[in-house]
């Protein structure tokens, strides 16, 4: 269900600067639009200036980041469904019969642990619990919520170090817009006695954005 939803190609956001990594170069008060092109995951970034105020560019062609530096899922580096496939790997010896077939290997990255059913918003969600069987690091998944009818992710929790210690980020989704593109809503982070919690507000998708804001 992750793999086969809709990915627009671009997705706009406004959230308090000051919850954001961009904290430091902001006013307080100062909210942030972000654009973020999912192709490739870069990301425009500039202030929101009250009244006549001029906005000012905070980032071109960067990427953004969840707190704590935590991965934001914008997009991501499977192929989407009905894409080109990747190129065939490159003969390493000569053959008559070239290649003849591509392996795929898929490995078991957690141990995953039905911990109920809970109530998430209105939605009835399996409650999953994720163990990293190696490399905590990069495998940073601890909790999924997952829609009991549909198999939506509803919510999901990164382990993510952050200034010594390990920050809790959790990020929730639901369906936005016309056309219920399933996107992040609602961010929950904790590391020791720091806590942030901010909806991302304006949430939408334009069709075509200028190529020039997604080069650094």
């Amino acid at each position: 269900m992750w793999n086969a939803r809709s990915i627009p190609p671009y997705e706009s956001f406004t959230i308090a600067c000051d919850q954001t990594f961009l904290a430091d170069r902001c006013t307080p008060g100062t909210h942030v639009q972000f654009i973020i092109r999912s192709s490739d995951g870069r990301t425009f970034a500039q202030t929101l200036a009250p009244g006549s105020g001029a906005s000012a560019v905070l980032l071109r062609g960067g990427y953004a980041m969840g707190p704590a530096g935590a991965p934001f899922g914008f997009y991501r580096r499977t192929p989407v469904p009905g894409a080109a496939a990747p190129p065939s790997p490159p003969n390493l010896a000569p053959d008559p019969l070239q290649t003849i077939a591509v392996v795929s290997a898929v490995d078991r990255a957690y141990e995953i642990r039905l911990d109920g059913i809970v109530t998430v918003g209105s939605r009835s969600c399996y409650h999953l619990r994720l163990r990293a069987l190696r490399d905590p690091l990069g495998y940073p998944l601890r909790e999924l919520w997952i829609d009991t009818a549909t198999y939506d992710v509803v919510r999901l929790t990164y382990a993510w170090p952050f200034n010594g210690t390990s920050a809790s980020v959790t990020y929730d989704f639901a369906p936005v817009g016309a056309q219920a593109i399933w996107s992040i809503v609602h961010i929950d982070a904790t590391a020791g006695r720091e806590h942030v919690a901010e909806d991302l507000q304006n949430i939408e998708f334009p069709a075509s954005e200028p190529p020039a804001d997604f080069t650094p």
